[in-house]
């Protein structure tokens, strides 16, 4: 189990679809537990309604059980059912946040009562990666538009993920990723941090595409291979563009949605809402469908994309190194490519442009 935590508004949704997905690309069987006072304040029981301390111990004290209850059911079910795979639950926040939100004493006198210790709460978990709020270094983004449950100030914001980031100080795997870089680089030192707890390579953003004429298979290093569909949807924003996607392996999918204007957010939804949303194709375009293999390569993580439909045939390599050099002349071509052109920053090759009606394969 891997939390991922951090004060209101520090990008956690949209890292933990990116995080599902690269885990997966990994050969990790994911599985995501939901932020539980967001599920309890949805549900009715809001903390806003509350005006006694009585009340507010009460609703935290009902977050601490629920908190348990599904994490110890996700555990034994996936373990019962997938007993041979590699497995990661991840947590949209661990049950130590429940500290940060109520007077020390309230919360020790809890612990009492149901015979817990912080100690044994706090290292239950693999790992903690604390994404700090947007509030603290990068205030333009600071939002509530995506939490209605979101209640707090910037500055109270900023007290509570000081308050967060404490509460779990002491566990032995625990990362604080602040707002030092843009959000795509925050997610990246994310996966990199919980590549590290489990011993993985860690990629970065930075990437570079390459047109490919030849592969050769039988040479592939151990890879995990995804099957994708993609399409674009209609926006009433014309500076927005959306985007679903279904991807899986073995019949096991997973279903995002992205959103992209100034920057891309994108989160994890269900099959039915997928569903629901490929009625709202926009049909300029095409659905982009591809089998994708991924593959670490020295030292650098590499998608090998297969593409079906109207370009069939073509083959697309990207490469993203583990260390950002500064020079892509240093990365490292795997010799079982061969490479037809560089076509990083190629338009032609964008997936919103390959995705157009009008455009024919060439």
């Amino acid at each position: 189990m891997i939390v991922l935590t951090g004060g209101p508004c520090s990008g956690k949704s949209s890292s933990l679809a990116y995080l599902t997905e690269r885990l997966s690309d990994n050969g990790f069987m994911v599985f995501v537990i939901p932020e539980t006072a967001t599920l309890i304040t949805n549900s009715g029981i809001d903390r806003r309604k509350m005006n006694k301390s009585k009340q507010v111990v009460m609703y935290e004290e009902a977050i601490l059980d629920m908190q348990l209850a599904f994490e110890e059911t996700y555990q034994q079910t996936v373990t019962r059912i997938f007993p041979e795979r590699k497995k990661i639950i991840l947590l949209d926040r661990g049950i130590m946040d429940i500290k940060a939100f109520m007077p020390d004493d309230d919360f020790r006198a809890i612990l009492k009562k149901k015979r817990l210790t912080e100690v044994r709460l706090r290292d239950r978990y693999n790992g903690v990666i604390h994404l700090v709020t947007a509030a603290e270094g990068a205030p333009a983004f600071y939002t509530g538009e995506n939490n209605s449950a979101r209640i707090e100030t910037p500055e109270e914001a900023r007290i509570i993920d000081q308050k967060i980031r404490e509460s779990w100080l002491g566990h032995p795997h625990f990362k604080i990723i602040d707002n030092s870089t843009d959000f795509e680089g925050k997610i990246a030192r994310a996966f990199s941090a919980i590549s590290h707890f489990l011993g993985l390579p860690a990629p970065l953003q930075i990437s570079e595409k390459f047109l490919v004429k030849n592969v050769r298979h039988e040479k592939l290093p151990t890879h995990q291979i995804i099957h994708m569909e993609q399409m674009y949807l209609c926006s009433k924003n014309k500076n927005e563009e959306i985007r679903i996607r279904k991807r899986g392996q073995n019949r096991a999918y997973l279903y995002f949605l992205s959103r992209k204007t100034l920057v891309e957010e994108e989160e994890l939804i269900t099959e039915q809402e997928y569903l629901n949303l490929t009625k709202l194709i926009d049909p300029k375009t095409d659905v982009i469908e591809k089998e994708r293999i991924c593959f670490l390569w020295s030292n650098q993580y590499c998608e090998l994309d297969t593409y079906t439909g109207k370009y069939e045939g073509v083959i697309i390599l990207k490469i993203e190194p583990v260390e950002t050099t500064g020079d892509s002349a240093n990365m490292q071509i795997p010799p079982f490519i061969d490479i037809e052109d560089n076509i990083t920053g190629n338009l032609y090759y964008n997936e919103r442009s390959m995705a157009m009606k009008q455009k024919k394969r060439t």
